[in-house]
């Protein structure tokens, strides 16, 4: 049982820093777009790139950190992580929904 909380509790580690990693360089993205002209080059590369950082890093991370946290919780930690774990998840949700998701995705630095 030893040997495989710790791998467990390595892996939870892992994977909550590439969440948490995602969490903070998303947000530069989205500042790199807002600079970018409209349509250009520069702009659809970052949708690109926008898109990969949140499906391709951020949500498998997410997902993997909640489930082995709940692996690694007990009662009490099991309550205080899905509480951490929904709000970064809905933080996550509404940065997408707002700027990604959304295909008017116009901001102007005026």
């Amino acid at each position: 049982m030893g040997d495989y909380y710790t791998w467990l509790k390595a892996l939870h580690i892992i994977t909550v820093i590439a969440w948490m990693a995602g969490l903070l360089y998303l947000p530069r993205l989205f500042v790199y777009h807002a600079n970018a002209q409209n349509n250009s080059e520069l702009s659809e590369t970052l949708k690109i790139m926008e898109r990969r950082l949140y499906y391709g890093i951020m949500m498998p991370s997410m997902l993997l950190s909640l489930l082995l946290g709940g692996f690694l919780s007990g009662i009490p930690g099991l309550i205080g992580g899905l509480i951490l774990g929904v709000g970064f998840a809905a933080y996550i949700f509404s940065m997408y929904t707002t700027t990604v998701a959304n295909t008017n995705f116009i901001i102007t630095t005026e």
